[in-house]
C-alpha cells in the first residue's frame, strides 16, 4: 500500500488548534501547506475535539506528526487502513452523524476518495475472504465492482 487511511484525534477544537498553528514557525507552516493527501474529512465532535480522517502516505503523516510533536500538540493517531479495506470499519456509518450542510460536499468527496482507495488496494484474496465471511450478497459495492472488473 502506497497510501493509508488515518484518523487523527486532537484533544482540542479546531479553533484552539488555530492558536497552536499561529505559534508555528514559518518553515513549519510551509511544510504543513506542502503536505500531500489524496483526501480528507475533518470536524469538531460533540466534545469539541477536532478529528481528521486523511488518506496519505506514511511519510507524509510522519512529517506532519513530527511538527505536532515538536510543538507539543497532543493527538492520537490511528491507522485504519486494514479495517477500512476489510470493511471492519464503515466510514459512511462512522461519520454520518458529523455531516451537516457546510461539510456535506467535502464528506461526499471524501467517501469517493475512500472508495477509490479501497478499490486500488483490493486483491482477489481479500475479496474471497470477505465472501467467506459475509457471502457474495454481503459485499460492498466497491468489492462487487472489483469482482466485475476482475472477471473481464
Amino acid at each position: 500500500m502506497g497510501t493509508c487511511v488515518y484518523k487523527i484525534q486532537f484533544y482540542k477544537s479546531s479553533y484552539q488548534l488555530n492558536d497552536e498553528y499561529e505559534r508555528l514557525s514559518e518553515h513549519e507552516k510551509e511544510r504543513i501547506s506542502e503536505l500531500d493527501a489524496e483526501g480528507f474529512f475533518d470536524y469538531n465532535d460533540d466534545d469539541d475535539k477536532y478529528t481528521v480522517y486523511v488518506i496519505t502516505t506514511p511519510l507524509e503523516i510522519k512529517q506532519y506528526l513530527s511538527i505536532l510533536a515538536n510543538n507539543l500538540v497532543k493527538y492520537d493517531l490511528f491507522d485504519l487502513s486494514k479495517d477500512v479495506l476489510f470493511n471492519k470499519i464503515d466510514l459512511n456509518e462512522v461519520l454520518k452523524d458529523q455531516i451537516n450542510t457546510t461539510n456535506s460536499i467535502k464528506y461526499s468527496f471524501f467517501v469517493d476518495d475512500v472508495n477509490g482507495w479501497v478499490y486500488q488496494n483490493l486483491d482477489m484474496d481479500t475479496v474471497l475472504d470477505r465472501i467467506s465471511d459475509v457471502g457474495i450478497d454481503g459485499l460492498t459495492d466497491v468489492e462487487k465492482d472489483f469482482l466485475k472488473m476482475y472477471n473481464k
